[in-house]
């Protein structure tokens, strides 16, 4: 089942003069959908634009047969319908662990405790909840960023490069938690990567290049 689509989308920037993203048309189903390019393919930008963290040149983002950018409440879709996991993690170094998986939580002033301790102990990250983000490795703090993007239950999971700052070990780990996480709590997962490794967990596999996506047939 579509879960999002694009139609003629695209995104420039320097007035004009740069396309990073060239009227793309494409859906994306339920399940794992990973979008492979090298870098400076344009993933990244037409993730953001998916995750309504980037607004679109021009064309329409269409989410539960709305057009996001125009008819959509998208504080409400960010807050309750969609999770976003960072490459550089962005955890607020200021606050602990628990803080920062909480913090979607605190925003719509809603705390589910039974769903915080199964996603915490999902991610084996209990024990580490009480420190800050600085004394934590790599994959711990991954691992409290994926915690934080699905904290709302989020039906659709954007991921840039999760796995970029990890070594090969964790990559997998990490990559198999997704897939788990998904699974369980009945979300979809949109991943752009440059990792060909990670395909082999993908329900629906997409290529971008020179700002345009096909799917892999």
């Amino acid at each position: 089942m579509k879960i999002i689509e694009t139609q003629q989308i695209s995104k420039t920037y320097s007035n004009g003069r740069i396309q990073a993203v060239k009227d793309v048309t494409i859906s994306f189903d339920n399940g794992i959908n990973i979008i492979m390019g090298k870098s400076g393919s344009g993933k990244s930008t037409l993730l953001q634009m998916l995750a309504t963290l980037l607004i679109p040149s021009k064309g329409k983002v269409i989410y539960d047969d709305m057009d996001l950018y125009k008819e959509a409440d998208l504080e409400y879709i960010r807050r309750h319908e969609f999770g976003y996991i960072y490459q550089s993690f962005n955890l607020i170094k200021e606050i602990s662990a628990r803080d920062n998986i909480l913090l979607p939580n605190y925003i719509i002033k809603q705390k589910d405790r039974k769903h915080f301790n199964e996603v915490t102990s999902h991610l084996g990250i209990k024990s580490i909840l009480n420190q800050m983000p600085e004394t934590l490795s790599g994959g711990e703090q991954q691992r409290v960023a994926i915690a934080r993007a699905i904290i709302n239950k989020p039906k659709i999971i954007f991921a840039d490069e999760p796995t970029g700052n990890l070594d090969e070990n964790n990559r997998q780990k990490v990559m198999e938690l997704l897939v788990h996480i998904c699974e369980t709590y009945d979300a979809s997962l949109i991943m752009v990567t440059h990792d060909a490794d990670l395909c082999k967990y993908a329900n629906h596999i997409y290529l971008m290049k020179d700002g345009m996506i096909e799917q892999e047939k």
